[in-house]
């Protein structure tokens, strides 16, 4: 018996060794037996076993070169990756960054400075360039200047350098004794990046097929959120520790910077010479009124409450940095909550379905801010504008999916361009209007009309609804995201 348990336990010992042998560097453990990891030595010829625990650390194998250098290709594709999209990323968050610096954060410092609201509201005189871009785009794709065998990253430099520049000379405007010269160079500022967007969305169309165009609208979306986190919470920031020349020396800079991965766009594609050139006369009038007059009445509410959130914040106790960071908050946090949201619902119950709902929702918070005006204290708003700028994404996004199935197949890019403009043009006057009235009624008669509105609207909204729908042959196409954040702002 002695002999036998001997023998038994002097075959586990040799088969320990043989595993230890065989990956010296591994662990060794038996059922039953605790071993000790037993020192390399060198063993010519050694060959394992075919035993059970031989087999379980024969899988245990030195460094294999074929996965080296499979891992090495991999990190390079995903360099390849990030260099490719890095453009799209940087040129849209310009966009963002100057759109959110005129919008939000100059009228923030103003205000800060305490300017009046009747002032202030001239500040959306910015929105002009946005309302006119589409008579002067097919001017700019006919002049447009190639660079590195694209067909418009020449022009699209040039602009940069001139919004780069056009901030530094605003830099050196004093603001307590300078506002409307300071006003003529955000509106320089306006036109010369509403010109950047054309040249821009012509890249991206052109440098991009079927199978990249996602990506490329991943950073138009993300680039333009970002874009938001400069303009507004950074400016801020440095406008309060070191001044207004540091705010927008520090945005020049950043606008120089990001044109330095521009060098990385590929080559554009052929473009083919359209049949029939689009154009802008009477029956494009005829045949949109349906569309523009829904566009126009929408969201009046929305954009009257989105006017006066900075300054409304402002007057019941925000601070400057705190007011960017809630502006920054509001602008991609709240809003990307409601793009998501809207787009779940549009692809759940259709845009059609979602329409009058999302419409009814702005009355609601309308309706809120109304009855809460005289009581509401700081947080109280805070919530409240959260909820306005949730709300107001999810409305852009089903607005915006419905616009696109509505606009003619001979020329989508013009229509689609004219239903933008009439939307900025509603947004600027509401903007002027709601400051003004804010200015000599207050903020609880203000809060109260616009609660009205909203409701009264809700009426022909739904009948013209009803008219688009009946001459649609088929569900409106998905919305490009990157023309929702820009409808944002």
């Amino acid at each position: 018996m002695s002999a036998e348990l001997f023998r038994r336990w002097r075959q586990l010992a040799e088969t320990g060794a043989t595993a230890c042998e065989a990956d010296p560097a591994g662990p060794s453990s038996f059922a039953g037996h605790r071993s000790v990891r037993l020192p390399e030595c060198p063993c010519a010829g050694a060959t394992p076993e075919p035993h059970a625990t031989g087999k379980r650390y024969a899988g245990t194998t030195p460094a294999n070169p074929v996965g080296a250098e499979k891992r090495q290709k991999v990190a390079a594709q995903r360099r390849w990756f990030m260099s490719r999209y890095l453009p799209y990323w940087c040129y849209y968050l310009h966009q963002g960054m100057l759109t959110a610096l005129m919008l939000q954060g100059v009228v923030g410092y103003f205000r800060h400075q305490g300017l009046d609201l009747a002032s202030l509201s001239l500040l959306s005189l910015t929105f002009l360039p946005w309302i006119g871009k589409f008579l002067w785009a097919p001017w700019c794709e006919r002049h447009s200047l190639a660079l590195r065998g694209n067909h418009y990253l020449g022009s699209l430099v040039l602009l940069q350098l001139g919004m780069a520049l056009t901030l530094l000379v605003i830099s050196f405007l004093a603001p307590q004794h300078s506002l409307y010269p300071i006003m003529v160079g955000l509106m320089l500022l306006a036109l010369l990046s509403a010109s950047h967007d054309i040249y821009a969305d012509g890249i991206t169309i052109t440098t991009c097929d079927a199978a990249s165009r996602p990506f490329a609208n991943t950073a138009q979306v993300g680039g333009s959120y970002l874009g938001i986190v400069f303009g507004s919470f950074v400016f801020l920031y440095l406008a309060e520790h070191w001044g207004w020349r540091a705010g927008f020396i520090g945005m020049s800079m950043v606008s120089l910077l990001l044109l330095l991965p521009v060098g990385l766009l590929p080559a554009s594609n052929s473009i083919d010479e359209p049949a029939v050139k689009p154009k802008l006369d009477r029956s494009s009038f005829t045949a949109l009124w349906p569309a523009l007059c829904l566009t126009a009445i929408y969201y009046l509410a929305m954009r009257g409450l989105m006017a006066i959130q900075t300054v409304l914040l402002m007057d019941s106790g925000l601070g400057l940095a705190e007011l960017g960071l809630a502006s920054t908050l509001y602008s991609t946090v709240a809003s990307a909550i409601g793009v998501l949201l809207g787009g779940w619902m549009a692809r759940r119950f259709g845009a059609w379905r979602c329409l009058l709902p999302a419409m009814l929702l702005h009355a609601l918070i309308a309706l809120a801010a109304a009855l809460g005006a005289r009581v509401y204290d700081l947080d109280a708003w805070l919530v409240l504008f959260g909820l306005v700028n949730i709300a107001a994404a999810i409305g852009f996004v089903t607005l915006y999916n419905l616009l696109m199935g509505v606009v003619r197949p001979h020329q989508p890019a013009s229509d689609y361009a004219l239903l933008q403009s009439v939307d900025a043009a509603i947004a600027m006057l509401a903007s002027i209007a709601a400051l003004q009235s804010a200015h000599y009624l207050g903020y609880p008669p203000l809060l109260a009309v616009l609660a009205s509105i909203a409701f009264i609207c809700l009426w022909p909204a739904w009948r013209l609804c009803r008219r688009l729908e009946r001459s649609m042959p088929a569900s409106p196409s998905s919305t490009p995201e990157h023309e929702v954040i820009h409808a944002h702002l």
